[in-house]
């Protein structure tokens, strides 16, 4: 069996040789050939990636969520069978799926072991298009006030995981107004005015805030999870309730299933970037659609 390795360079904070190390260390025990790949820009990654598509079983990655989003679509439709070792700062999608973090170490034996025993489980994809191209997402594109805050938050070196998203919230809130959207789902058009608005594929965003208790990465459904038009000081009272996982019980709070979203700026502050597994996609109008099935993940 034949295994492609990419590390994301700035992964725990540079220790990616040590991981490198690790990787070595544990495959040299089964039965594979190992095929390094080298580290670079995103950019960089992405071609390295693509090209050893053609030559591997596997390719195992190394790094945060942001890097596995970079490998989902460098896999594609290859049917190659993907490895994530968590090692980023957020780890919504490992928490998804019940991987190990930050276990360089027993995330590899699993993989491993899983290739060989042909254990895998095939999950859905997003598909985002716009009018300059088109990207895959595993879990979750943003849309309202949580792309603004996971914006800030690309921007800050410290402090890991959610406690850094709530570091972004003040200068969020503080800059917002209601964003004005309209969204088309299943033949109807509806808009006005939204604070909140995640497609779900997966669960978890944020570093571990869940947005969706119910989303399922294999059901065939989008989640789409919508807040209105909000002031200011009523934020708060829904974040409190959406660490709780409370907030799909308040009626501000509207969750809809579908296969399909078009997104469009509507009347109102223009909407922020678009944001899927915490990378920057593009701006509105934008299509999310679901891919059944496209993604083969080592589990």
């Amino acid at each position: 069996m034949k295994v492609a390795l990419a590390l994301n360079p700035s992964s725990g904070k540079g220790r990616s040789e040590g991981y490198r190390a690790v990787l070595r260390e544990v495959l040299e025990k089964y039965p594979v050939e190992m095929v390094w790949l080298p580290a670079g820009t995103r950019e960089e990654s992405f071609a390295a990636m693509r090209e050893a598509i053609d030559e591997v079983d596997a390719l195992i990655i190394v790094g945060g969520d942001g890097f596995i989003h970079n490998a989902v679509n460098a896999v594609g439709d290859s049917g190659v069978a993907l490895g994530i070792v968590a090692a980023g700062s957020g780890n919504d999608i490992a928490r998804e799926f019940g991987l190990p973090i930050h276990s360089v170490h027993d995330s590899v034996h699993q993989i491993a072991s899983c290739l060989l025993t042909g254990r895998h489980r095939d999950v859905d994809v997003m598909e985002i298009s716009w009018e300059g191209g088109s990207e895959r997402a595993l879990a979750i594109v943003s849309v309202g006030i949580d792309a603004d805050v996971n914006v800030r938050t690309n921007h800050m070196s410290w402090p890991k995981g959610n406690t850094r998203y709530l570091r972004a919230l003040p200068g969020a809130i503080g800059s917002y107004r209601p964003f004005g959207v309209r969204l088309t789902m299943d033949g109807h058009t509806s808009e006005g005015q939204m604070t909140l608005l995640s497609i779900a594929n997966t669960r978890y965003f944020g570093g571990g805030f869940c947005i969706s208790p119910g989303a399922l990465p294999d059901d065939g459904l989008l989640d789409v999870v919508v807040t209105r038009g909000l002031r200011a000081p009523e934020i708060a009272g829904l974040l409190g309730r959406l660490v709780v996982y409370r907030h799909l019980a308040d009626p501000r709070v509207h969750l809809y299933r579908t296969t399909e979203v078009r997104v469009e700026q509507g009347p109102g502050g223009t909407l922020p970037m678009l944001m899927a597994d915490g990378e920057e996609i593009c701006r509105a109008p934008a299509t999310i659609r679901l891919l059944p099935k496209a993604l083969r993940l080592v589990i």
